[in-house]
């Protein structure tokens, strides 16, 4: 007949020698703990996965227009030994104006020389860029487009 004391001692002997089998480590280094969005510049290219964001190290993050002129540039060597590479056209330029939640895109190119993946790579990056609060709604206007044509970036919808 089994009594109470020896049950009990047989089930804390058995609970020690199964326990949990994860070894006492201590603190483990890992780095910097999270602080929110990284600093650097922030480009979306496409690539053999479609567009993504690429960001490019840095102090701080650069202002709007900072960040369309990187974007143009292109992508840098590294990101397109990851196969990313720009749909914008190799020359031109792209003069922003912000309002608290809009910006406006001024191309020196015509709009209907682009194609979805180049709008995309703008209005992504133009979302994601530093500007007056929430996500802007993004307005684009060039030589062919006598009034603006609004955007939004694909990656950034809700739904």
């Amino acid at each position: 007949m089994t009594t109470p004391r020896r049950l009990a001692a047989a089930t804390a002997l058995l609970l020690l020698a199964c326990g949990c089998s994860i070894p006492s480590t201590g603190p483990v280094r890992s780095g910097l703990p999270a602080t929110g969005i990284e600093p650097g510049t922030r480009l979306y290219f496409p690539g053999p996965q479609g567009i993504r964001l690429a960001i490019r190290p840095g102090g701080r993050r650069e202002d709007l227009q900072q960040t369309l002129d990187s974007l143009l540039t292109g992508p840098d060597q590294a990101e397109r030994r990851t196969g990313l590479y720009s749909d914008l056209p190799a020359t031109g330029k792209v003069q922003a104006t912000a309002t608290p939640g809009a910006v406006t895109l001024r191309l020196s190119w015509p709009t209907a020389s682009l194609s979805t993946t180049a709008i995309q790579q703008l209005v992504c990056t133009t979302e994601d860029a530093p500007a007056i609060g929430p996500t802007p709604h993004v307005s684009i206007v060039s030589s062919d487009a006598p009034s603006a044509i609004q955007q939004q970036c694909d990656l950034h919808r809700n739904g």
